[in-house]
């Protein structure tokens, strides 16, 4: 369990997807497999996290008051009230038109300042994105992956009005792990 925390942490930047999010509100994550981002944030309890996956039996169970999870299409998941939207490593994995309408959607009904926090793959950084689709193809053989530039991606939230920052938190994992904090 300590060895699976700790690789977790190198991977997957919870304190940083934490800070980035406001201390109170509606906050969604989307594909949030087993809840690992949901359960971390809604430690803040004038927090109301809702995570949404397809996957039903990866669903956890919860007795929290402010932690919800559901089972559903993230494309076609509701988000009107919704303060911040987290969207960890599941864009490469939709086609490019439902990536953009997904984030079209997004930047419609996130309240005005709001924050959309993206973690996902860089392509243009050409070794760590490879060791990331190396990743891809054990854990996910049957999809069609589909990676972003950083610079086209950015380009194009900024274009759905958002202001967007880049973090790279986690250079320690042998794979790209971006941060887009975009805010309303």
């Amino acid at each position: 369990m300590i060895l699976r925390d700790y690789l977790r942490k190198i991977i997957l930047p919870l304190e940083e997807i934490d800070e980035q999010l406001p201390q109170k509100g509606k906050i969604i994550d989307l594909g949030c497999g087993e809840g690992v981002i949901a359960k971390f944030i809604a430690k803040k309890k004038a927090r109301t996290v809702i995570g949404v996956d397809s996957d039903k039996k990866r669903l956890p169970e919860t007795n929290s008051k402010n932690l919800i999870f559901k089972e559903g299409d993230i494309r076609g998941t509701p988000l009107n009230g919704i303060n911040s939207v987290v969207i960890s490593d599941v864009l490469h994995h939709i086609n490019l038109p439902d990536q953009k309408k997904l984030l079209k959607k997004i930047s419609r009904q996130i309240k005005k300042g709001g924050v959309l926090v993206i973690k996902e793959i860089d392509s243009s950084e050409y070794v760590r994105s490879k060791l990331s689709r190396l990743w891809d193809l054990l854990l996910y053989p049957q999809d069609k992956i589909n990676y972003w530039q950083f610079k086209n991606l950015k380009i194009f939230l900024q274009s759905r009005g958002f202001t967007v920052k880049i973090l790279r938190p986690c250079r320690l994992f042998p794979g790209s792990t971006t941060l887009f904090i975009c805010k309303k």
